[in-house]
C-alpha cells in the first residue's frame, strides 16, 4: 500500500546563526511503502519561533531637592514634597510616591502627564515603579491647573481601583492627594480611603 507523504524541506543556511528564517522551504511529495518508510523518512522541525526575554531594571532619572529624607504623617507632608513639580505644570499629572514600611519616601515616579482635564492612568501603570522599588505603601497625588482641588468622579473611581489593587498586591494606598493653587484635598482625611 502506498502512501503520499508531504515534507518539509528547508535549505541550510545562516538562520541558525542569525536568528532569522528567511531560508526558502520546499514542499515535497514523496511515496512510500511500510518497509522503506524508516529511511524515506525525513525528520520534520518544528518551526522555529523565539520568546523575547526582558530585563527590568528601575532607573534614577533625577532628584528633587527635600528636607532630609521626610516620612510622610499628613497630607501636608506630600503637598509640601509636590507643591512646586505641580504649580509649573500647565497639564494634570500623576505622581506616585513610593514609601517604605515606616512611610519614608523612597523614590516618585511620574506615573500620567494628561491634558488641560483630565489625566489617564491604569493600575499596572502605577504599581510597576512601586514593586520595582519594593516599596511597602504608595500616595498618588496629581495636581488640578484650574485651581480647584475638588476631586472629579473619575478621581474618585480611580482612587477606588487603586486601593483595592494594592490590597491584592500588598502594597498599601495610603492616600491621594489632590493639590490646587491654593488648597488641598486629601481622599484618607475626607474619609474615603479605608
Amino acid at each position: 500500500m502506498n502512501q503520499k507523504r508531504a515534507t518539509l524541506n528547508e535549505t541550510p543556511g545562516k538562520a541558525a546563526e542569525t536568528g532569522t528564517n528567511n531560508n526558502p522551504t520546499t514542499l515535497t511529495f514523496s511515496s512510500s511503502s511500510g518497509n522503506d518508510r524508516a529511511a524515506d523518512e525525513i525528520k520534520r522541525r518544528p518551526s522555529e519561533k523565539y520568546i523575547p526575554v526582558y530585563h527590568i531594571e528601575l532607573v534614577r532619572e533625577r532628584t528633587i531637592k527635600v528636607e532630609p529624607r521626610p516620612a510622610i504623617h499628613n497630607p501636608d507632608d506630600v503637598v509640601a514634597i509636590l507643591r512646586d513639580e505641580f504649580l509649573k505644570a500647565d497639564r494634570e499629572k500623576l505622581i506616585c510616591l513610593m514609601l517604605n514600611a515606616k512611610n519614608v519616601v523612597i523614590g516618585m515616579n511620574l506615573v500620567s502627564m494628561g491634558s488641560l482635564t483630565a489625566s489617564i492612568s491604569h493600575p499596572r501603570e502605577i504599581f510597576k515603579a512601586a514593586i520595582l522599588s519594593n516599596a511597602a505603601a504608595i500616595i498618588l497625588s496629581h495636581g488640578h491647573p484650574s485651581g480647584d482641588p475638588s476631586p472629579s468622579q473619575d478621581d474618585i473611581q480611580l482612587t477606588d481601583r487603586i486601593s483595592k489593587a494594592g490590597d491584592i498586591l500588598g502594597i498599601k494606598l495610603l492616600d491621594h492627594v489632590i493639590i490646587g493653587e491654593l488648597d488641598s484635598y486629601s481622599f484618607k482625611s475626607a474619609g474615603r480611603l479605608p
